[in-house]
């Protein structure tokens, strides 16, 4: 666990990333508008070996991060500002971003994912809007895409399924994209003394967060899927623990999706990546009952 002043860490980090080749930890610091990373080991109220933060950098809000460990850079999703800004690996202090990708071509909006594919040069963020005309999917860049430049391809529309996403994961192996879209909107349960209108008692989720659909884990690909399409494979339903995502990370090397679930507070990893490798539902089905592997 790493807790504690030292670690310049605030209550709403959100989307953090490892760094497998240098043993590293990146986490976001919204309040602070900051970057701060910790080497892998850390632990208890341990600093963190670097912090970006400062005017020069350009973080307003940083929601999440990334790590380009081919290229040796590290990508931050902001949505203070709308955009998203690119570092090298080793960043320190108040450092400018390498590239900024912002402007009102890029679609951007909240910035809530980034995922790198250095394998096919592609970089794909996860943004939503609740505003007229925007766009609420994946905005497919190219990987050293800056300044106001419109998407390579958007994934978006009724057809995927998602209302609401946040954390992205890939697979560079393959150009997987791994989407948490947790859909169901969180609205308080009650208005001062009196229970919310239309709350169904018989449901069975914790009140807050009846409302929309259920979330679920969806695979797109980075090089294939462009526009309204559906997802070609699906983790979704009760029996795999998904109900409101509240992100997602694939673990290349075993070969493990894994997925934290904010409505029952678990963690899940899911095994047996061979199931994603279907095609679309038209063509070969979707696979809903995927069981998470016990860890």
């Amino acid at each position: 666990m790493i807790q504690g002043q030292l670690t310049r860490l605030s209550r709403t980090t959100h989307g953090i990333a490892y760094d497998t080749t240098n043993d590293e930890i990146v986490a976001p610091n919204p309040l602070a508008a900051a970057i701060v990373i910790f080497r892998g080991g850390a632990t208890g109220e341990e600093a963190p070996v670097r912090t970006i933060q400062g005017a020069r950098t350009g973080l307003s809000r940083p929601e999440t991060v990334a790590v380009d460990e081919k290229n040796n850079e590290l990508v931050v999703g902001d949505p203070g500002d709308r955009r998203v800004l690119v570092y090298r690996r080793d960043a320190d202090g108040d450092a400018a971003p390498l590239r900024t990708i912002q402007g009102p071509k890029t679609k951007l909006l909240q910035v809530v994912g980034v995922a790198v594919d250095p394998i096919r040069d592609l970089l794909v963020v996860s943004t939503y809007s609740r505003l007229p005309g925007g766009t609420t999917g994946l905005l497919i860049f190219g990987r050293t895409d800056q300044g106001d430049v419109a998407p390579r391809r958007v994934i978006a529309g009724p057809k995927t399924g998602v209302s609401r996403l946040r954390q992205i994961g890939l697979d560079p192996e393959t150009g997987k994209i791994y989407v948490a879209a947790i859909n169901n909107e969180y609205l308080p349960p009650y208005d001062v003394d009196k229970p919310r209108a239309g709350l169904d008692p018989n449901v069975d989720l914790p009140s807050p967060w009846n409302t929309g659909s259920e979330g679920f884990i969806g695979v797109w690909d980075d090089e294939k899927d462009d526009g309204d399409v559906p997802p070609r494979s699906m983790i979704k339903g009760r029996s795999t623990g998904i109900v409101h995502p509240a992100g997602v990370t694939f673990n290349a090397r075993d070969g493990e999706v894994i997925a934290p679930d904010a409505v029952w507070n678990g963690l899940f990893t899911f095994l047996k990546p061979e199931l994603f490798k279907t095609s679309r539902p038209a063509e070969a089905g979707h696979y809903r009952g995927a069981s998470p592997g016990v860890r």
